[in-house]
């Protein structure tokens, strides 16, 4: 299933999408983190057309979000351009940052550009939805703590994050201004026809600013799946509904790797949209 949340003639409802300009309004009792074919059968599709606009965030409320380190050739270039090999510790952990939950927006909506920033930056990410809590989780039990995949953009500071890193606690400031995700949540069951392993998943995503291609990736190139990210995440804490585990920048998903010098940071009016045949399409304008 494809779930999302919209806002319909100013009521907040949890929707399953059927197709672009169809979707099932479900019943307000029906639970969020427990949906399943059984909550719509029956139920016929809503013939409306409807936009970005109208996405929410798809998660009812982003208790946390991790967002992790994961994939090779990202981290290798990125380090590169600051002078820097690659740390042996990479390949041991899979590490990541917690950002911010108080300044997420869902698919269509202004990003305000942050004043303390000449260098800003997009980050291509996926990330996993947490449906089931846990702790301690293993590998093998992972994916049924995850409820689905979503498309998440990790806007960035580039020039203050430089500085974060150098004092050897970032990033944190030059992340925490905004994070995207939507528009909705593909739930692991539709994720089966692009399951190349049981945890690794064949799904490409491109991102485009003011149209024109950027970023093109996959999530099977992840060195970590979200099954370990899950399992690291998950040690000694506990993990909640509602948290969010993000991928780290798909390769060549971001300005700062693919290089400032021919691609410039971005600025106010720009467009930047997301693509994926499996997650759908998240676009956020830079005001």
């Amino acid at each position: 299933m494809k779930i999302a949340r919209m806002n319909l003639g100013g009521k907040i409802r949890t929707v399953v999408i059927k197709s672009e300009n169809e979707y099932i309004p479900l019943e307000e009792s029906a639970s969020f983190y427990d949906l399943s074919e059984e909550t719509i059968d029956g139920q016929e599709p809503l013939l409306q057309s409807f936009s970005n606009k109208d996405f929410l965030v798809p998660v009812p409320k982003v208790t946390s979000i991790r967002d992790f380190y994961t994939f090779e050739e990202h981290v290798r270039k990125s380090r590169a351009r600051r002078g820097l090999d690659m740390a042996p510790e990479w390949y041991e952990i899979p590490s990541y940052y917690y950002s911010g939950t108080s300044m997420v927006y869902p698919s269509g909506s202004p990003i305000p550009y942050p004043n303390f920033t000449a260098e800003l930056d997009y980050e291509m990410e996926v990330a996993a939805v947490i449906g089931k809590e846990g702790m301690n989780i293993r590998r093998e039990n992972a994916l049924s703590h995850i409820m689905g995949l979503t498309l998440a953009n990790d806007w960035s500071a580039r020039d203050l994050q430089r500085k974060e890193m150098k004092i050897g606690l970032g990033p944190s400031k030059s992340k925490d201004f905004a994070t995207s995700i939507g528009p909705y949540i593909t739930t692991l069951d539709e994720l089966e026809e692009v399951a190349e392993t049981d945890d690794r998943f064949d799904i490409p995503v491109e991102t485009f600013v003011n149209g024109k291609r950027y970023s093109s990736g996959n999530v099977k190139d992840m060195h970590w799946s979200f099954s370990e990210l899950v399992e690291y995440a998950s040690k000694g804490t506990r993990l909640r509904k509602g948290d969010v585990i993000m991928s780290g920048t798909v390769s060549t998903g971001c300005i700062l790797e693919l290089g400032p010098e021919e691609f410039r940071w971005l600025k106010k009016g720009d467009v930047v949209t997301m693509k994926s045949p499996i997650l759908g399409e998240l676009t956020n304008e830079v005001v």
